[in-house]
This record gives C-alpha cells, sequence and structure tokens, in this order.
C-alpha cells in the first residue's frame, strides 16, 4: 500500500513542486499585502482537486491499470491506494492553509477565524469533488469523465446563486455569525466530505473489481 502512495506522488513530483512554488509566492504577496489570503485559499483546493485526478490521466498514458492487476494486489487495495494519497495530500494542504492562516493574523492581515473558516469551505467543497469524480474516473476513464469534472465543479455554485437571487435560500445569517462561531460550523464541511470520502472508495471498489482491462 505504502509502495502505491509512493508512486502516485513520484508520477506527480514535478507538478508538485510546480504547484508548491506557486503557493510560495502566493503566500509571500499575501504576506506583503498584494494579494489576499483567498488567493493561497482557492490554491489550495486547486491542489486538492486536481492533482489525485490528474493522477488517473498520467496512469492510462502508463496503462498501469493493466500492469498493476498482475500484482499481488487486490482491486480493493489499489483503489485503497489512491484513496490515502488524497488523505495524505488533504493534510498537507490543510497544514500549509493553516500556517499561511496564522503567519497572515500575526502580521494583521487577515483575521484567524475569518482565514480558518474560508480555508476548511474551500478544502471541503474541493474534497467533495474529489468524491464524485473518483467513481467516475474508475468507471469511465479520466478523459470521458474530465466533462463532469466541470459540471460537478460549478454547478452546485451556480445553483446556489440562483437560489439566493429568487430569495428561496438565505445566507444572510452568516453575516450575524462570529468569525469564530463561523469557523466552528464551516468545520462540518470538510467532515461531510470525509464521510462521502468513504462512500465515494466503497463505490469505486465495486467499480474496479468489476471492470474488465
Amino acid at each position: 500500500m505504502c509502495g502505491l502512495i509512493w508512486k502516485d506522488f513520484l508520477v506527480l513530483r514535478k507538478t508538485l513542486r510546480l504547484y508548491v512554488l506557486f503557493l510560495l509566492g502566493y503566500l509571500g504577496m499575501a504576506l506583503l499585502g498584494i494579494f489576499d489570503l483567498t488567493f493561497v485559499t482557492a490554491f489550495c483546493a486547486v491542489i486538492l482537486m486536481i492533482l489525485p485526478i490528474s493522477a488517473f490521466s498520467y496512469d492510462e498514458f502508463a496503462r498501469w491499470d493493466r500492469y498493476a492487476r498482475t500484482l499481488p494486489l487486490s482491486p480493493r487495495q489499489l483503489v485503497g491506494g489512491r484513496y490515502l494519497f488524497v488523505l495524505l495530500l488533504m493534510l498537507a494542504v490543510a497544514a500549509i492553509g493553516a500556517v499561511s492562516a496564522v503567519l497572515l493574523s500575526f502580521t494583521g492581515s487577515a483575521d484567524l477565524w475569518e482565514s480558518l473558516g474560508t480555508q476548511l469551505v474551500s478544502l471541503g467543497a474541493a474534497l467533495f469533488i474529489v468524491d464524485v469524480m473518483f467513481p467516475l474516473n474508475y468507471r469511465l476513464g479520466p478523459e470521458k469523465a474530465r466533462p463532469f469534472l466541470f459540471a460537478v465543479t460549478f454547478l452546485p455554485f451556480i445553483l446556489l446563486f440562483l437560489l439566493s437571487k429568487a430569495d428561496i435560500l438565505d445566507l444572510s445569517f452568516l453575516d450575524r455569525l462570529q468569525p469564530s462561531q463561523a469557523a466552528a460550523g464551516f468545520a462540518l464541511v470538510p467532515l461531510a466530505a470525509l464521510a462521502g470520502l468513504a462512500v465515494s472508495f466503497l463505490v469505486s471498489c465495486r467499480v474496479a473489481e468489476r471492470k474488465e482491462y
């Protein structure tokens, strides 16, 4: 299992280095007051959302799935390695986001609780997208599943916007919450996404066990 996780990190190492450089650049400019912390928050969410999905494209290009089925590993173990990779990546991104929020709070550039709340919502939203996209990638492959990525990413925001404009959904209560209260409430978003990740894992295992390569 450790070898599967290490394989994903090695395959994506160049992309990871590039993302880390961008992230450090955004953090530096946020500390200087050039950019807002939302740039760092958004980029953390992009890392969590894009990198695991990109791993499927690399696997398809290298025909990894066919080779992996010759190894003494069950489909559940192969799928589990990819999901553990997501969890490790999420922990790393969350740690970077938390450190960024603390640093900016010390400089007075941002409120700590507001920054943490934004981080939690962004990471939770990115993880929800991963929850949906992983089974689709196992079922359809990365090329056919790619159009669904745009739908899963943008449709929820469009729906929230339309419901808010039609006065069906009232989000004004968020403005009345204290930053610490909002951060505590927003912590439910990544927790719900983690629960969804468990369901997503079971679905992906079922798909991988039935798929023929």
